[in-house]
């Protein structure tokens, strides 16, 4: 068949041409889950992110839409209650939508933010799909009953068209999902119904290389003719450009991004390009870290080289991040790495790290594995460093502690330890300063915490973990800084938190 066959099929059955270009406005109404593949105790092992509920309103030929959505999340428990409004290149959201500060919001959104939903909702409606098609001069072409559509700045999308009731079944297309590089996103429809004069699916799953990531059941879809431009009114504010680099991330990691903002966490729509200060801090003599905007890179002095912990987020930050690490302490190479766990956000940058040349990578023995793959994963999507400048890496798994000498004349100590939150999990020590450095336990507070604030739990393992191990430890460093960009607090501060 032509491509022009296989589109009139897929058109016919979605409720043909006049009822397709009639169809101006979609409203959706859903329940459903979302997970995280990068978020479990071991990396094929998806993490539940949250159940939600929403209400869309978007304009099928445009960047409009509304969405009044609620949560109950996960990662840290937050009933998320907002309402977002997109309108091409300014939006605004009111209403509950980080899980770090549930307090209410009314404030305007950047275009990225904007663009990341729309790049979602194409994904995510047949009807979008097939009416970008139909634009004049769109660029579409068949390959069995495989549409392909080719648009500027995003990857490549896959509609597969059952031959049999030519509805689509199928999307795909291949994101960056850092730090493993490209990933097939796919899309599945099912339960098709007759909605007015249009056919569209009451069912919608998303899995990323095959492990199911979104759910959601669609209670109700309406298809309206007309469109009320009050819908998508913004409240006037200035708008927030967005940079050629944040509007290309939102369109080929659309779906990464999704996965932490259905957690409540805001900021991924933000592409993070450098750290917050323009060099790294010292913490003790020989021990430095760079402090990023939600994530921290600890670096310390080793004899003859450097040893660095924790490579956040994806490549952007992480090669800025990684000038920081090498001034840290000039002359002396970046050798050594430690992962403290496998969660995507702490080592999506691994790989700049390693492009660097020669580096020796720690990891927790479960994961030993996963790390060694990291390295030689395709990255055709967005194009990495290391893909243009592969290096040898040595992945060493730790099971029983790795000490390793410092420059100050102390050791650095790498231990496993038990955690729920991943298999994998590892603390650093550096006995001359008495720091541990951690991540994800346990964020520093700039006072006295409240007895069992913040993490709960892992809080409580972390603390239970290194009166274990038996460490003199006065100061504890975080991956993620707490309130005020507080980076390092008291040992005292952790225990009251653990409700010790």
């Amino acid at each position: 068949m032509s491509t022009q066959d296989v589109l009139d099929q897929a058109v016919s059955a979605l409720g043909g041409r006049e009822a397709l270009d009639a169809a101006v406005t979609e409203t959706i109404t859903a329940t459903g889950w979302r997970r995280h593949p990068g978020w479990g105790t071991e990396p094929h092992k998806p993490e539940a992110v949250a159940e939600f509920a929403f209400t869309l309103v978007d304009e099928i030929g445009g960047p409009r839409y509304k969405l009044s959505l609620s949560a109950q999340t996960h990662l840290v428990p937050t009933e998320l209650d907002y309402t977002e409004i997109g309108n091409g290149s300014t939006g605004h959201v009111k209403g509950i939508d980080f899980m770090f500060d549930p307090r209410p919001v009314d404030m305007a959104i950047p275009a990225w933010r904007v663009a990341t939903r729309v790049r979602h909702f194409d994904l995510t409606s047949p009807l979008r799909l097939v009416r970008a098609m139909l634009v004049p001069g769109a660029d579409v072409e068949a390959n069995g009953h495989i549409l392909t559509l080719r648009q500027a700045g995003r990857p490549d999308t896959h509609v597969h068209v059952d031959p049999r009731t030519g509805l689509p079944v199928r999307v795909e297309t291949v994101e960056e999902h850092t730090p493993l590089g490209d990933a097939t996103v796919a899309v599945l429809f099912e339960d098709y119904r007759r909605s007015g004069t249009v056919v569209v699916p009451f069912e919608v799953t998303i899995t990323v290389d095959d492990v199911p990531v979104h759910q959601e059941t669609r209670s109700g879809i309406t298809v309206a003719s007309t469109v009320l431009d009050d819908e998508f009114a913004v409240p006037e504010a200035e708008p927030v450009e967005a940079s050629a680099a944040q509007m290309a991330f939102s369109q080929f990691s659309a779906e990464w991004i999704l996965t932490y903002v259905y957690s409540g966490v805001r900021f991924y729509f933000d592409l993070q390009t450098k750290p917050l200060s323009d060099g790294p801090l010292d913490i003790a003599p020989g021990v430095k870290i760079v402090i990023g905007p939600s994530h921290n890179t600890l670096v310390v002095e080793m004899p003859d080289h450097t040893l660095a912990v924790e490579s956040p987020l994806y490549g952007d930050y992480t090669s800025e991040a990684l000038k920081q690490v090498k001034e840290a302490f000039p002359g002396k190479p970046l050798t050594e790495f430690v992962g403290t766990h496998f969660h995507y956000d702490h080592i999506g940058g691994i790989r700049e790290f390693a492009s660097n040349g020669g580096l020796t990578v720690y990891v927790g023995e479960p994961t030993a594995a996963f790390f060694e793959n990291i390295f030689t994963r395709p990255y055709t999507v967005h194009p990495d460093t290391y893909a243009t400048k592969p290096e040898p890496v040595t992945v060493k798994p730790v099971t029983d502690p790795v000490i390793l000498p410092t420059a100050d004349g102390g050791t650095l100590q790498i231990h496993r330890i038990t955690s729920d939150h991943s298999d994998d999990m590892m603390i650093v020590y550096l006995s001359t300063a008495k720091i541990v450095f951690e991540s994800d336990l346990w964020n520093p507070t700039p006072s006295m915490p409240r007895s069992g604030d913040q993490r709960g739990r892992l809080a409580t393992q972390l603390y239970q973990e290194i009166v274990r191990l038996g460490l003199d430890v006065e100061t504890v460093v975080g991956g993620h800084s707490g309130p005020d960009q507080t980076h390092a607090a008291p040992l005292a501060y952790l225990k009251t938190a653990a409700g010790l």
